[in-house]
């Protein structure tokens, strides 16, 4: 009831163009963060080889552009109206803001559309992470497209989302963060086909075959021990 409320209430609120990246961002803060953005796109099931995670890793701490910069800047902005506006309406509810300023390139993901990338800015209260995915052949100067959302405080285990749509049509995209001290996890996708994703700075992204979800997931540490679990409650 509260996010149906909270999506009405946003939809006033908040005026967007049609596919705007942050758009769908400042979507996020009014839904439940399991709800996630449509940011699609992909071929096949991702299988990723020693070489695909030191690309990953070379792309960690790449400064953002001026566009995915803005895109942290407009979520809090976005998040200051709600607040306001739900504050008058007699709710009193808090949401995350991203410190923009330290935005920077978390993971990149090379696919059949151009490279996969995901954007992240720590809260600025220290108690989680804001973040974007989106392709770069959909950035532009002033804007990007894509989807986001940020951690909650009380957010604990493995969380996943994904969700498939234009531009990409494609493609489905897999991301979620983590609570623990998993550096890789084995996702088990409903068809039984299987797939390993690296985790960085508690994050996780993959690009799979429109129509693809994953039936569980399982988080390894560094010395290949399981830390946690997830299982789909509605595959």
């Amino acid at each position: 009831m509260m996010d149906a409320h909270l999506d009405g209430l946003l939809d006033e609120l908040v005026t967007a163009e049609p596919r705007d990246a942050w758009s769908d961002v400042l979507g996020r803060a009014r839904r439940s963060r399991r709800r996630y953005t449509a940011v699609v796109a992909a071929a096949a099931v991702l299988v990723l080889a020693p070489a695909t995670w030191a690309a990953v890793n070379a792309f960690e701490g790449t400064p953002a552009p001026e566009s995915i910069h803005q895109g942290f800047v407009q979520w809090n902005s976005g998040a200051d109206q709600m607040e306001t506006y739900l504050a008058q309406q007699g709710f009193k509810k808090h949401f995350p803001r991203a410190d923009a300023s330290k935005a920077h390139g978390v993971l990149q993901i090379a696919t059949s559309d151009g490279p996969l990338d995901m954007w992240a800015a720590p809260e600025v209260d220290g108690t989680g992470t804001c973040w974007f995915v989106g392709w770069e052949s959909d950035m532009h100067e002033d804007r990007a497209l894509g989807g986001g959302t940020c951690t909650e405080a009380d957010d604990s285990g493995i969380d996943a989302g994904w969700e498939w749509g234009a531009p990409h049509p494609t493609y489905t995209v897999l991301e979620g963060s983590v609570t623990g001290d998993e550096t890789s996890l084995d996702v088990t996708l409903t068809d039984g086909s299987t797939t390993t994703l690296p985790v960085v700075e508690h994050l996780f992204l993959a690009a799979l075959p429109r129509g693809s979800k994953p039936a569980s997931i399982v988080g390894h540490d560094a010395a290949g021990d399981v830390v946690d679990t997830w299982t789909n409650s509605s595959p």
